[in-house]
């Protein structure tokens, strides 16, 4: 049981909310759901559309092989392309020459509806052609808007009973077995964290990270977190520097652009050693890009951040499952060693929809190591780690600077001092990466003799194709400190780099670290790669 749907119209039809609708509908089945997202930088026009994959087993991307498509605009119907088994289209507004015309509009003016209620009507639709039950729509409608629901209702009705009368039934959907969550990529880092420890969450809105805002101010009251939006991106680093001197578990959130704005707040972080954890939420750029639209483009600006040396934690996850954890695992880390770090995600993990079985016991919170009293507090206490326990105001005086400084925390500039406090901060390094030695640095996903390197929501749709062809993949999900050895099996194979990107940025990395020569198999166009499309990319590599 594997199959892919899409729904497309434009900004202002819904779209999103009935795709969500639709993957709850089928999770709620007992199926596994992955829903993709495509939309244009506009309030309202352009082209829009939820591409929702079902299937008995786990999925994690996207299917090219779509068998139905549901048009609410005669446009999107054209943008859509591809064959489709069965095309249903809104017959109150256009008509085509192929496909199935459902008066949507007309059904919602007769229930006195606006008209971006048809989204509902088209539901109705899917759930007959799919065979699903209608009434488990209908209690989604109900727990997503309660009373104002009945309008949805209704109009659900009113599609699926047409259908009914017109419309072939592809399959006879029963329950699999129990519910499944959904969640995006976004909501799961932000509960991640929150397992973790997290108590304040810092963003301006910056697509694709601005839903971890929105969910955690809605959710802020229940979860124990403080959400704030300052007027920038410059605000919200600095923001985020102070709540963490004052002892604050912290987060912000941002894209390529903010994060950009942030830099001397980044760098300061390094000298004060403060421990914030920063979303970046890759999109397509350089500068506003493609704002809406997918990109693994930032890889080498995180990695580099700042003016000057100083160390950071970088790690990316593949899929929702895999950034609830390791966003507790960075928040966690960022505080025992007193280092920013960045959880790099992309817009295809933060905004797709998909079933996840997080174990939520799998993260908790890991306290740092604290000052215990005594002798007068020194901040910056020389330690072989280069670790220095903390404290913090009114348990003790803490004096913590931008400029270099003594371990006390007072600014100096003579070279003994500035030397040995320099090689105190970068000392960390080899101490972050003897932790990160019993962590889970490289997730292998499928073995071969042959190997495919992937970062990033890269890595399920990768998994899915090397799965097919009998190859190895392997995923990346720390990369500062970049993780040789885990990755030192690779020397000798013949491997290939997938990665949304042109420069193949993991490929350099295999060059610098481990001198492997990877093919890259890249992507720059704004999309996601598909489990098709990397079967026939791949095939002309290793064949």
């Amino acid at each position: 049981m594997d199959f892919c749907f899409r729904i497309a119209g434009m900004a202002g039809d819904g779209i999103r909310g009935a795709g969500t609708i639709a993957a709850r509908l089928f999770a709620r089945h007992g199926y596994h759901v992955f829903a993709n997202f495509e939309y244009q930088s506009l309030i309202r026009g352009g082209y829009s559309a939820a591409v929702v994959r079902v299937s008995d087993s786990r999925v994690g991307a996207h299917s090219s092989r779509e068998e139905v498509l549901v048009a609410l605009r005669e446009h999107a119907a054209r943008e859509a392309g591809g064959m489709h088994r069965v095309v249903v289209y809104d017959s109150s507004l256009f008509s085509m020459k192929e496909g199935y015309g459902v008066p949507m509009k007309e059904f919602a003016d007769t229930a006195g509806a606006p008209e971006i209620f048809r989204n509902a009507v088209a539901l109705g639709v899917l759930t007959w052609i799919y065979g699903a039950d209608i009434e488990v729509l209908k209690r989604l409608y109900r727990d997503a808007y309660g009373r104002k629901a009945e309008a949805d209702v209704k109009l659900a009705e009113m599609g699926y009973s047409h259908a009914s009368a017109m419309l072939p039934r592809l399959r006879e959907l029963r329950h699999a077995g129990r519910a499944k969550p959904v969640l995006t990529g976004n909501m799961a880092a932000a509960l991640g964290a929150v397992k973790a420890g997290l108590r304040y969450y810092y963003a301006y809105p910056m697509t694709p990270s601005t839903q971890i805002l929105h969910f955690l101010a809605r959710a802020g009251k229940k979860l124990g977190v403080t959400v704030v939006q300052p007027e920038n991106e410059i605000a919200v680093a600095v923001m985020a520097a102070g709540t963490a001197y004052a002892g604050g578990r912290v987060m912000v959130g941002t894209s390529g652009g903010g994060f950009a704005l942030m830099q001397e707040a980044f760098s300061m972080l390094g000298m004060a050693e403060l421990p914030v954890l920063f979303v970046e939420a890759q999109r397509s750029a350089p500068s506003t890009g493609v704002p809406t639209y997918h990109a693994q483009q930032d890889l080498r600006f995180v990695l580099h951040a700042g003016h000057g040396e100083f160390p950071r934690l970088v790690a990316s996850p593949a899929d929702a499952e895999d950034a609830f954890s390791l966003a507790g695992e960075m928040l966690n880390l960022v505080w025992r060693f007193q280092v920013p770090g960045v959880l790099l995600m992309d817009r295809y993990l933060c905004e797709s929809a998909v079933t996840v079985d997080v174990e939520p016991s799998a993260v908790d919170v890991r306290e740092p190591e604290l000052w215990k009293g005594g002798d007068e507090y020194r901040r910056y206490a020389i330690t072989p780690s280069g670790v220095s326990p903390l404290a913090f105001p009114p348990e003790a005086v803490v004096k913590v600077t931008a400029n270099e400084h003594d371990e006390a925390g007072f600014t100096a500039d003579d070279a003994a001092t500035v030397g040995r406090m320099y090689d105190k901060r970068m000392r960390k390094e080899a101490a972050i990466a003897g932790e990160l030695r019993g962590m889970s640095c490289v997730r292998r996903w499928c073995s071969g003799s042959d190997a495919v390197v992937t970062w990033g929501s890269a890595a399920p749709a990768a998994a899915e194709a090397c799965e097919e062809l009998g190859l190895a993949c392997l995923q990346v999900r720390y990369l500062a400190p970049f993780p040789v050895w885990e990755l030192e099996q690779l020397k000798g194979k013949r491997v290939a780099c997938v990665e949304c990107n042109y420069s193949g940025a993991l490929r350099s990395l295999l060059r610098e670290h481990l001198c492997v020569d990877a093919e890259l198999i890249g992507r720059w166009d704004g999309r996601p790669f598909t489990p098709e499309e990397l079967v026939h990319r791949l095939e002309e590599v290793f064949r």
